[in-house]
């Protein structure tokens, strides 16, 4: 700004030079005329100047802001990234030998992955790597990243809103790598959207490419098996679950191959990986590396009076806040307020607990040989558990008390979420709380998610009657095309079918895939789904010959647009099964779903929510053709897989005890049946409500029982 002022002054004195030149040959108006006017070009012209630099300084303080820069404030290559930890690679535990750089990250093991992820990123715009916690996910995109595109410009968002300087920073011709770990931070209205994504990588003349991590049980949130379970194909979940259908997908799994442990096997003289090794059969080595089991060892442990029962049950509580749904760091009040329930059940003043500060400190602190803590600070001083503890607890549905101060606590959108993840949890209590609030809010996708807990608590008819006038309400104001319009629409149809009008569901299919096809294009995810339901309409109305032919022809468009082993590809090959057994073919659905069970074990592992899924399937096929002691002892087995990892009173867990009641009717005498019967009915009753149809039904079979 001073060289500026002094140009000025220049300036105006070869303007007032110019204005006595021309007054050798000029009148003198004529010349002071001409000197003004040379001063004012050129005042102008460093005007435009001093505004152009107060824009790019105003810019770049923003960018710093925004995103990971240098020691200079400019954005980094990615071959300057020397502390891969800042950009979201797990810590590692400690080194036993004290000149070991005990910063440092051990030496990278390569993974099998690494070739399909090399490839990935070399011939496609946007890669997403998916894994449990600590399974090694960033290490590997980072490594591989680093051989694949080194000289890219390298854009890691600190926080949602970074996503808008991103594309501020792109320019015409340069090469770019966007880096997104934990991607489900940043989706949403307020940060990564489809329409975002899209000016990222499909801008002519942008060389951009994104990759990014997430944790499987979030990537699962996003997938159809979820929206047919809760009917949630609202606004910002459809636009996040398009945003994240675009990329080019590897899954990195926990445990390490034998071919991986060959490779880490030359590195043992380092005693991080050795360590490692050494529990390779029982843990992943990248999550030994990140000291996630001995990190749920010592919370565990710190219950204990004298240890620190209070650092316990902070973190107990920011964990809890995490698998309500909220994503984000939580202020250090409303961790404060939650905990002090969990400290409670821990023991409260019995056990000696520390002030809270202490506690928090504690909670933070690196653990014993180890760069990694518990909680990480947030900036607003706000606090987020680390994703391991997340992983590693055995699910159970989170406290009443963490839950409603929570859903008091975050955002409307938020409590959306919060309320989606009630309903697959069949709290509809706590999801009607969350939808109201979401609601008076003005968020139009919790209008329809309010008739959604109707549906769920048996009231399909009310369900469909709520519906009816948000879909008109939307035709009116926004159009038939408009995608809440779209939403509401969805929402109607799959009520309607729910509520035996398969005509009319029939019939507002066939218009949602018009609109979808004419919008969208005839292959479109989006499309391809409502064409799905529709063969499922077709079945559900009495044709499921035509149904299971639909879903064969679908089958291969699904594979050629989301890919083979995709989870909505495998979602077809299911329903396939499942009409073919319903037409009556059941050895025929028995083979089918038995290749579908091993499919999913393979892709998505043994306890995902769609493999059990298949296994109840399977149950009802070796029902049908006279297996039944065999379908009772695999009912028995699934309850216990269910009610460990979904919980006793899931929907599916549920179900299934349904199917072991009808198996104990076949090959136990009736007496027996009748007690298993009359314990499902008080369970039942409890979750659904006495007047719930399959509550009712339950009554009904365990009344004839008793006669």
């Amino acid at each position: 700004m001073r060289k500026l002022r002094v140009q000025l002054i220049i300036l105006a004195l070869a303007g007032g030079t110019a204005g006595l030149i021309a007054g050798l040959w000029l009148t003198a108006s004529q010349a002071s005329t001409i000197g003004a006017a040379v001063v004012a070009l050129c005042s102008g012209s460093l005007t435009r100047k001093e505004t152009a630099i107060t824009e790019r300084r105003s810019h770049s303080q923003q960018v710093a802001s925004d995103l990971i820069t240098d020691e200079r404030g400019k954005l980094p290559q990615l071959r300057d990234i020397t502390n891969p930890i800042l950009i979201g690679v797990h810590p590692s535990i400690r080194s036993d030998v004290p000149t070991v750089d005990q910063s440092a990250l051990p030496t990278y093991i390569p993974r099998d992955i690494d070739e399909s992820l090399r490839e990935a990123l070399i011939q496609n715009k946007f890669t997403l790597l998916i894994g449990d916690s600590a399974a090694g996910k960033s290490r590997a995109g980072f490594e591989v990243a680093l051989t694949a595109v080194p000289d890219t410009t390298f854009l890691c968002p600190r926080h949602p809103g970074g996503i808008d300087s991103v594309i501020r920073s792109l320019q015409v011709g340069k090469s770019y790598l966007v880096w997104l770990d934990d991607i489900e931070r940043f989706l949403g209205p307020d940060g990564l959207t489809s329409a975002k994504l899209a000016q990222m990588i499909d801008r002519s003349g942008y060389r951009v490419k994104v990759i990014a991590t997430m944790r499987s049980h979030e990537y699962d949130r996003f997938g159809d098996h979820v929206e047919s379970s809760i009917d949630s194909d609202y606004g910002s979940w459809r636009d996040s679950r398009d945003a994240i259908r675009r990329a080019v997908k590897i899954r990195v799994n926990r445990m390490w191959s034998p071919t991986e442990l060959s490779r880490a096997a030359p590195h043992r003289t380092d005693t991080r990986i050795n360590r490692a090794l050494t529990v390779a059969q029982r843990f992943g080595v990248a999550e030994v590396l990140a000291a996630g089991p001995q990190l749920v060892e010592a919370w565990h442990n710190a219950c204990a009076p004298g240890v620190q029962p209070r650092g316990a049950a902070i973190v107990r509580a920011a964990v809890d806040v995490r698998r309500s749904g909220v994503h984000g760091a939580i202020p250090r009040q409303l961790l404060e307020d939650i905990h002090q329930n969990y400290l409670a059940k821990f023991g409260g003043d019995t056990l000696r607990p520390d002030p809270f500060d202490e506690g928090l400190s504690w909670a933070l602190r690196p653990f014993s040989h180890s760069s990694v803590s518990m909680l990480t600070s947030a900036p607003g001083n706000t606090f987020m558990a680390f994703d391991y503890l997340v992983d590693a607890l055995p699910h159970e549905l989170i406290p009443d008390h963490t839950w409603n101060m929570t859903v008091q606590g975050v955002r409307p959108r938020q409590a959306l979420d919060m309320g989606f993840i009630a309903l697959l949890e069949a709290r509809h209590d706590r999801a009607h709380t969350a939808f109201t609030i979401a609601a008076q809010a003005g968020i139009l996708a919790a209008e329809a998610a309010q008739a959604t807990v109707l549906g769920k608590n048996g009231k399909v008819s009310q369900a469909v009657t709520e519906l009816r006038p948000i879909y008109d309400r939307r035709l009116t104001e926004f159009g038939e095309r408009n995608p809440d319009t779209l939403d509401a629409h969805a929402h109607l149809a799959y009520w309607t079918l729910k509520s035996g009008d398969t005509t009319e569901a029939i019939r507002l299919l066939r218009s949602l895939f018009a609109l979808r096809r004419e919008i969208l294009g005839h292959d479109h995810p989006d499309t391809l789904d409502t064409e799905l339901r529709l063969a499922n309409a077709i079945g559900h109305a009495g044709d499921p010959t035509t149904a299971a032919q639909d879903c064969r022809r679908l089958h291969p468009r699904y594979v050629a647009v989301l890919g083979a082993d995709h989870i909505e590809t495998l979602d077809v090959e299911a329903r396939i099964a499942s009409w073919t057994g319903r037409s009556g073919n059941y050895e025929q659905a028995l083979a089918l779903s038995t290749a579908v069970l091993r499919r999913r074990v393979e892709i998505l592992g043994p306890e995902h929510a769609d493999t059990l899924f298949t296994r109840g399937r399977i149950i009802n096929w070796l029902a049908a053709v006279g297996r039944y002691r065999e379908a009772y002892d695999e009912a028995a087995k699934l309850h216990a897989d269910r009610e460990r990892t979904l919980g006793s009173d899931h929907p599916h867990t549920l179900h299934t005890r349904r199917q072991i009641a009808r198996l104990t009717a076949r090959v136990k005498d009736a007496e027996k049946a009748h007690s298993v019967y009359a314990s499902a009915v008080v369970d039942h009753v409890r979750v659904f409500g006495e007047g719930h149809p399959i509550t009712q039904k339950l009554m009904s079979r365990a009344r004839e029982l008793q006669a």
